[in-house]
């Protein structure tokens, strides 16, 4: 992709995002002549055959999907190692991020969202496309406030193999996953609608349900422990929508909504009996309500709403509560109001037009942006933008403003024109800027231009994680392609937390004193034999040194030495026979619940039934059970002693 030309058509402008499982770039299609996003995979996905197989099938099957609140898909493709996706390009933020800014969200903002969202679940349910990974991540809102489910497809066939990548790292979302799914049981539409339900508890009240130390524990609380009350979290919230959150979050499918449509006219009726019953949805009607109140109702009030769907895929309500318009208010008023308004109109155009002048502002800042979207961005203001001259530039990129005349914040006219000036990239012999990128932005740039990546260093710093602080050769000096390029990389904000010392060659009352001073805590001491380092000796500790932590954290030690009875621990070899598995590539999961809990040693591991079988290292604490999984099947269980190194 040295050419940043996809396919020969997708032209990859930037990094607009980084996600588990594949990155995204804004790109200009060239045969349309069009902003779009592309998703491209990241490459532990692609040699997984299973995952591409399921990818593509599901992606194919989600682009035939047209609804105003559905993210589209316009092409699913693969140029060599790459794999891709090509979709509408939503400008404007993730959900999730909203949550994170502004807590609990308003209920009729976040009904509304909801209700759309089920909108588009019901018209993919329509067509037998389950999403299974409804969570706000998912969700873009536009910069005018429309919401938009993406990564239909993306999500079955994550979900239909693997759900951690290379790392070990949840690629799921366990926090909005069914009970169902938590469980690897059957899926269906109404797994949607619990997420949706949880999506919608978390809009209301700023968290999730149900959080945990890690995703065994969160599952587990998914399918066991009841749902929480979200009024209890926040008050204000009408009785009536706390009812559709219960009843979309129900443990079995069958106490759910029967399909997303249902959902959605229950949050239309939500929205149509607040506006007529106003605060006496808080407190029912009947008996609580006082003979005035009762008499002051629409007659259609405790009448269901009519919902009509939209044509073509979005549906929508039509509800016309307590009569037209004209009939509640004075005609007079009504009459008066439209003499005015063209009066009114006619003024405000002389006074900022013929008596005061053009409207003054300040001319914005363009630089950075690509021609297109700078000539958008100040036809807001009613400003024009026109090319000057193409000029090299270490800073930014080829095709984005370099600088610009009038300069920004130069108090200017409306209708003024502004002068731009293009970049072509950096000249050839000299170092381009990668300070304030990424880390893999700051790569991408420096083989982009024949650079070779030099030493990369890390140190704490007030700034985000992964940015480059500094580099050398500096920006624009001269040097020949491949030369080695060394830049600092930020560990990330350092306010408020603790760095794990050095433990390793310590004793036990050095290392417990020396994490006290750094407002950190000892954890599980454990004595295991190391015939290479000396008794009574660190040689392990949970967490690396200079990781950044909580104050508080506990770290866990363990020290050289003949373990006694109690306090033995040994590691245990298993060997696993394929010959059981049912399909001739598996996953393979191997979980221990032990007395420090509920973990995994391989999670969905690629296998090959060929092979024949493997042997696996087990290792915990005091005892347990061994549980041996291929795809979702449990084909063993073993009883596990890691004090005496039992296994049966």
């Amino acid at each position: 992709m040295s050419s940043r030309i996809l396919a020969g058509r997708y032209e990859l402008l930037e990094r607009i995002g980084d996600g588990g499982m594949a990155v995204v770039y804004k790109a200009r299609c060239r045969l349309l002549n069009r902003f779009v996003a592309i998703k491209i995979l990241k490459p532990e996905f692609t040699k997984d055959l299973k995952f591409i197989e399921n990818f593509k099938r599901e992606s194919q099957a989600a682009a035939g999907l047209s609804h105003p609140n559905i993210v589209n898909i316009y092409d699913v493709g693969r140029e060599g190692n790459i794999h891709y996706i090509v979709m509408e390009l939503v400008e404007g933020k993730v959900l999730s991020d909203i949550i994170k800014e502004e807590g609990p969200m308003e209920w009729r903002k976040a009904t509304e969202i909801v209700k759309l969202m089920a909108s588009a679940l019901s018209l993919a349910h329509e067509n037998h496309i389950i999403h299974r990974d409804v969570k706000p991540q998912n969700i873009l809102i536009t910069k005018d406030g429309v919401p938009k489910l993406a990564d239909f497809g993306i999500a079955k066939a994550v979900n239909a193999t693997t759900l951690v990548g290379t790392t070990g790292a949840v690629m799921g979302s366990v926090h909005y996953f069914s009970p169902e799914q938590a469980r690897g049981g059957y899926v269906d539409e109404k797994s949607d609608i619990y997420s949706l339900g949880i999506v919608l508890y978390e809009l209301l009240t700023g968290k999730v349900p149900f959080d945990g130390d890690n995703p065994v524990n969160v599952a587990l609380m998914h399918i066991n422990n009841p749902m929480p009350s979200p009024s209890k979290q926040v008050s204000g919230i009408p009785p009536q929508l706390e009812q559709v959150v219960m009843k979309a979050s129900k443990k079995y499918q069958s106490e759910r909504f029967s399909s997303a449509e249902e959902m959605f006219e229950a949050l239309s009726d939500v929205e149509h009996n607040h506006s007529i019953l106003g605060k006496l949805i808080y407190t029912g009607t009947g008996n609580g309500a006082s003979e005035r109140e009762e008499e002051g109702k629409p007659e259609n009030t405790h009448k269901k709403s009519s919902d009509t769907k939209a044509s073509g895929n979005g549906k929508g309500s039509s509800h016309k509560p307590g009569g037209p318009f004209w009939k509640k208010k004075p005609f007079p008023i009504i009459l008066a109001l439209i003499v005015a308004l063209p009066l009114s109109l006619g003024i405000y155009k002389i006074a900022s037009d013929g008596v005061f002048g053009a409207k003054e502002l300040e001319a914005p800042d363009l630089r950075g942006m690509m021609m297109e979207e700078a000539e958008a961005f100040a036809e807001r203001s009613n400003l024009m933008v026109k090319a000057g001259d193409i000029v090299y530039s270490e800073e930014y990129e080829e095709g984005q403003i370099v600088s610009q005349s009038p300069s920004p914040e130069t108090v200017i006219k409306e209708n003024t024109t502004i002068i731009v000036n293009l970049s072509k990239g950096s000249r050839e012999g000299t170092v381009p800027n990668i300070v304030s990128k990424t880390y893999k932005d700051a790569v991408f740039f420096l083989e982009k231009y024949g650079y070779n990546i030099g030493s990369v260093t890390y140190e704490n710093a007030n700034q985000p994680e992964g940015l480059v602080l500094k580099q050398s050769p500096e920006p624009g000096e001269e040097a020949a392609p491949g030369t080695f390029v060394n830049f600092v990389v930020s560990l990330g904000i350092t306010e408020n937390k603790s760095m794990v010392p050095l433990l390793s060659g310590l004793t036990e009352k050095e290392a417990t004193t020396l994490l006290q001073e750094n407002n950190l805590a000892i954890g599980q001491v454990m004595m295991e034999r190391n015939d290479s380092v000396q008794e009574g000796i660190v040689f392990w500790q949970s967490l690396g040194a200079n990781t950044l932590v909580n104050p508080g954290t506990a770290i866990n030690i363990k020290i050289s030495g003949t373990p006694s009875q109690e306090n033995a621990s040994y590691t245990i070899p298993l060997y696993i026979d394929f010959s059981d598995a049912s399909n001739e590539v598996f996953y393979l999961t191997v979980a221990i619940s032990d007395e420090g809990g509920t973990h995994n040693i391989l999670y969905n591991a690629q296998r090959n039934k060929a092979d024949g079988g493997g042997t696996v290292t087990l290792s915990g604490t005091g005892q347990g059970t061994v549980s041996v999984i291929f795809d979702t099947a449990e084909i063993a269980r073993y009883q596990v002693n890691f004090r005496t190194g039992e296994l049966k």
